[in-house]
């Protein structure tokens, strides 16, 4: 009666990995140039089956090559060498170069049912040949997830609590009337730390987004145009941002940030006949800004550039726009060896 037992359950096992993988085979892939001209020496077939083997965390892919050296062009071409291979599921393609670009193309083969499930499209500059082969792993894995019901999960799990960000910047700054025509920017520059409760909040097509919330300080200095009254004005900014950010193919990111803020401006005059003076005025301020940013390694380190439109609610209300360049850097307390 125990060895029953323990025969049905190795059956039922059996069958629970069965329904949860999928037996998949990559035919050897085809470069082309259109012109005859342009090649390329990339391994794409060993490259792409190394970054599938890497993207499926799940291991619910059998992966293998197909025994055969054939390149297949065709489905009649995959038709026959499936039935050689004896697999569910038969990925094979092209690589195109042209010019300066990589057109990469995949097809998905289904031997029982004897047609293309789908094709896979991917296209990258010939700078950006790791990127392109990402890309395209990830789309196919994410197929086979979805087919599952599996991505939801995966996307759960993926799910990141209690980041924080910090951010510094360094930027140029344009007055506009009634001080544009007296004052000048000189530099501006912007420290600021903030907490993303969950990263990503949600997903919207190929867009995932997170919003944030922090603490940060601007400084500015400005100084009197040829012809005025020589002065320079320091402006000090501290406030809370709010950032709703949006990412998409792994290293794209646009930020719109609003923050609400408290201005303190100094003007310091260097009189010729007199002592300095020194006038100060404080305002509330509210600053808008939208950026881009690119992601490196692990999404922890981006570079960005953003423009930056300052308000001071003075009797006067005073605008100034700030492009800036920042750098950003993400971790995670709770996830150690970060």
């Amino acid at each position: 009666m125990r060895q029953k037992k323990l025969l049905i359950s190795i059956v039922y096992a059996f069958m629970a990995v069965s329904a949860w993988s999928f037996d998949l085979s990559l035919a050897n892939l085809y470069q082309y140039s259109p012109d005859g001209k342009t090649f390329t020496e990339k391994n794409i077939t060993g490259d792409l089956f190394k970054s599938l083997r890497e993207t499926d965390k799940e291991g619910i892919l059998y992966l293998s090559g197909t025994k055969s050296t054939a390149i297949p062009k065709s489905i009649l071409d995959t038709a026959l060498l499936s039935e050689a291979e004896n697999s569910d599921f038969i990925l094979y393609g092209f690589l195109k170069v042209t010019g300066n670009y990589y057109d990469f193309e995949v097809k998905l083969y289904d031997r029982v049912e004897g047609e293309i499930k789908t094709i896979f499209y991917a296209k990258n500059t010939t700078s950006d040949y790791d990127e392109l082969v990402r890309t395209m792993s990830m789309r196919i894995v994410t197929y086979f997830y979805k087919t599952l019901g599996v991505t939801k999960r995966i996307e759960e799990e993926s799910k990141e609590s209690g980041v924080i960000d910090i951010e510094s910047g360094l930027g140029y700054w344009i007055p506009f009337d009634p001080l544009a025509e007296s004052l000048i920017g000189l530099v501006s520059v912007h420290l600021s730390s903030s907490l993303t409760p969950m990263d990503p909040l949600f997903k919207w097509d190929i867009f995932t987004f997170a919003l944030s919330y922090g603490i940060g300080g601007d400084y500015s200095l400005g100084m009197s145009r040829e012809g005025f009254e020589s002065y320079f004005l320091h402006s000090v900014r501290a406030g809370f941002p709010v950032t709703l950010s949006a990412i998409w193919h792994y290293r794209n990111k646009i930020i719109l940030q609003i923050v609400p803020e408290l201005q303190l401006d100094i003007l310091v005059q260097d009189r010729l006949y007199e002592s300095v003076v020194r006038e100060k005025s404080a305002a509330f301020s509210l600053s808008a800004s939208l950026g881009y940013e690119y992601l490196f390694t692990e999404k922890r380190l981006s570079l960005g550039f953003a423009t930056r439109l300052h308000t001071a609610f003075y009797e006067n209300i005073l605008f100034s726009i700030e492009p800036t360049f920042y750098c950003r850097y993400r971790f995670n307390p709770a996830n150690k060896g970060i």
